[in-house]
């Protein structure tokens, strides 16, 4: 990391001061400067000054004697442990004030340097972790592995009751790395309980495994999830973001904890197929989960014949609209003509429509499962109409 670090830390530093400035390794051999073709030579101030861990100043007659120029060098300390020097090169009255500001930025750039590799290690490591656990199964025996791996990383897997996905789908006036990164420091503000397990992953998500606030029944948990990423949604709307959030089944071991973990991410995917966005639930999409998983031809095959009659109609998707709408409450048309913005007399219309057309009656139990089946089918099989998109 030194090695790599060096020559940025002799050229932002020579660029402050306005003198040339050297780094060198343990063995006083110059791996930065601002001089780039001194890199590589030996620095024989640099020894003096490590072994005696002070700050060494070279005078003008001394420096032609070993051959380096005259100026003043100064420990590079890390945890405690001279790990190399730094050496400002000019009249030592005039360089010698600069010695100590060079030598802290030089920590300090260093101490930076180590934080972010070491986040960058433990959001590698908590990424498969997670993956880990999203393959989990029971069955296999691994979840002491699993669980030592967990803690390794300080993560309590056991108190952790729900899986939760978010994807962020829009951005205004940040870079979308930028933008990432705000969603993730509010993400954490939202889900703030210390036992929460924030972690980053590529393609712009994020996956928490939420810890409650306090123990309670799955519903009670559901809930209070699903309403504090209704809030996180309108804070990052507040700041030019959208995004999306899935919440999977609540969970009391490893092996629900995994199966969360895989209802939120079949969440995410459906959702974007079938056009939702916002806040939406495993448990509110499992007649779609299981749809999913026939085999793509039949289910194709099933949604054709099905529909056939309807698909090839410019009102095709006010139909399927108005029936998909009508399945949420088929027992108050009033209130599904308010939601649809339509006459009640519109909308038995179209239900009327949709039984002449398909053979299928919306207010039989069977057929309009069918139908709901069929039209939920073709959206699934269809290219996701969700496209990530700048604002």
């Amino acid at each position: 990391m030194f090695k790599k670090m060096a020559q940025n830390i002799a050229e932002s530093t020579c660029e402050v001061i306005g003198h040339n400035v050297l780094v060198t390794d343990e063995n006083a051999v110059i791996i930065g400067c601002s001089v780039k073709k001194r890199i590589g030579t030996f620095h024989e101030p640099s020894l003096k000054v490590m072994r005696e861990n002070k700050t060494f100043i070279t005078q003008s007659d001394e420096a032609k004697k070993v051959g380096v120029y005259p100026g003043v060098t100064l420990p590079i300390h890390f945890f405690d442990k001279v790990i190399g020097s730094v050496s400002i090169t000019g009249s030592p009255e005039e360089v010698e004030r600069y010695g100590l500001l060079v030598q802290k930025q030089a920590e300090i750039m260093l101490r930076e340097q180590a934080f972010l590799e070491s986040n960058l290690v433990r959001e590698r490591a908590l990424r498969d972790l997670f993956e880990n656990i999203a393959s989990y199964d029971g069955s296999q025996g691994m979840g002491d592995l699993i669980n030592l791996q967990a803690r390794e990383l300080g993560v309590t897997l056991s108190r952790c009751r729900m899986a939760v996905v978010l994807e962020m789908k829009g951005w205004k006036d940040e870079s979308s790395e930028n933008a990432y990164q705000i969603m993730v420091r509010e993400l954490r503000s939202a889900f703030s309980h210390p036992r929460n397990v924030i972690c980053p992953q590529r393609n712009r998500r994020v996956t928490v495994f939420v810890t409650p606030n306090r123990q309670g029944p799955n519903e009670e948990i559901t809930q209070n999830v699903e309403e504090t990423a209704k809030k996180f949604i309108e804070v990052l709307k507040n700041k030019g973001i959208t995004a999306d959030i899935a919440v999977g089944f609540p969970a009391s071991d490893l092996n629900s904890l995994a199966m969360s973990l895989r209802s939120a991410r079949d969440a995410m995917r459906l959702a974007g197929q079938l056009g939702l966005s916002g806040v939406f639930s495993a448990r509110n999409l499992t007649g779609e989960a299981l749809l999913d998983l026939l085999p793509v031809g039949k289910r194709e095959e099933f949604a054709e014949r099905t529909l056939a009659a309807l698909t090839s109609r410019n009102d095709y998707e006010e139909m399927r609209d108005t029936f998909l709408g009508w399945c949420e409450s088929p027992f108050a048309s009033g209130e599904v003509a308010e939601k649809l913005a339509m006459h009640r007399n519109s909308l038995q219309y179209r239900l009327k429509k949709i039984r002449a057309l398909t053979g299928k009656n919306p207010w039989n139990f069977k057929d309009a499962f069918e139908l709901w089946a069929a039209f939920v089918l073709k959206n699934i099989s269809s290219e996701g109409k969700t496209k990530v998109k700048v604002l």
